[in-house]
């Protein structure tokens, strides 16, 4: 994967740390990153399809990889979310409303499958219920739309009226998360794909997109106080696209600074889904069960936050290297198996 690329999903998932865990500092980081997130992912899952799993047979080794990226270090999240809540209830509840124990078969599957996180009162993992949508589009797009570029043309075309009815609550869908309401972002990052050298985004082009995503993250949110806003959210796809697009046409240069984001890459997932649980702990180790909404000043909630921000780092590391890297050997022969027979 291109390392500009990786570089980038680290910083969306560091977003979303930082919404989680220092809200006062950037009330709508997390939103627009999911929505970055959705349109790295359709991208990325419609050039994985076109440059190794390209022909029809070659579905569910494509199915087989997906399931060998997100479930092993879900798993095993899952399991270290559950401890925390175990041995830390109180506080796991204190920072968290959706961090309690699951009770019965309602509450236990969306945990294990993933899917219905998004409509369930408990998530032991509570940034995961997004996965759901990603999931999904790994089928529409990952077995469908991503072997065509006219398929993802239409898919765009399908897709961009469907979330103007989520957003106008015409259809009883979330705009923000959902298949149907955030549909058209994959869609377009799908069909970038196809469209990566149309046009050259060039320096000043890209940093005006920056500096354009960085006003949609952070400034409009702190303005308005809000969270979630349709139109911020939506506008911010168009520059985040630039941003995707420039680091696809300027491969990052240097052996260490690849490696360093490569790093960062492979670090972004694990940190999305472990920084909850981290928190619980060392919540309970260090701050005495404060959240960091109990902060009563900037420095002392900037504070928590790196605290927060240094355990979880050195979780992802860890699971990079006892789970991610394992388990990269068993996808490697996926790859070269459907890559001998196209």
């Amino acid at each position: 994967m291109n390392a500009g690329l990786n570089l980038l999903r680290f910083l969306l998932a560091l977003n979303v740390v930082l919404f989680h865990l220092w809200n006062a500092a950037a009330p709508g980081a997390g939103p627009v990153a999911v929505l970055g997130f959705f349109f790295t992912s359709g991208y990325l899952i419609t050039q994985i399809v076109q440059e190794v799993y390209s022909m029809p047979r070659h579905s569910w080794a494509f199915l087989l990889n997906r399931a060998l990226r997100i479930y092993p270090q879900y798993a095993a999240a899952l399991g270290l979310g559950l401890l925390s809540i175990y041995l830390y209830p109180d506080v796991a509840g204190h920072i968290n409303s959706y961090l309690r124990w699951p009770t019965g078969a309602r509450e236990w599957l969306p945990q294990l499958a993933i899917v219905g996180l998004d409509h369930s009162n408990v998530r032991v993992l509570p940034a995961t219920w997004t996965l759901g949508t990603e999931l999904y589009f790994y089928l529409v797009i990952g077995l469908v739309t991503a072997r065509s570029k006219k398929a993802s043309i239409v898919l765009c075309a399908a897709s961009v009226p469907v979330a103007a009815l989520c957003a106008t609550n015409v259809l009883p869908y979330d705009f923000y998360g959902s298949a149907m309401g955030n549909g058209f972002v994959f869609a377009f990052g799908s069909l970038a794909y196809f469209l990566r050298n149309a046009f050259r985004v060039r320096p000043p082009l890209f940093a005006l997109a920056v500096a354009a995503y960085l006003v949609h993250t952070f400034v409009i949110p702190a303005l308005e106080y809000s969270d979630v806003d349709k139109a911020n959210l939506t506008a911010s796809v168009l520059p985040f696209s630039l941003i995707l697009l420039f680091l696809v046409q300027h491969p990052m240069a240097g052996a260490r600074a690849t490696a360093v984001a490569n790093l960062l890459g492979k670090i972004a997932y694990p940190m999305f889904l472990l920084h909850w649980a981290v928190c619980v702990v060392l919540s309970a180790w260090l701050f005495h069960g404060l959240a960091s909404f109990d902060m009563p000043n900037f420095w002392q909630g900037a504070g928590y936050f790196l605290v927060m921000l240094a355990g979880a780092l050195v979780a992802s590391v860890l699971f990079y290297l006892l789970i991610d890297q394992p388990v990269e050997r068993y996808r490697r022969v996926v790859r070269r198996r459907a890559a001998a027979t196209a």
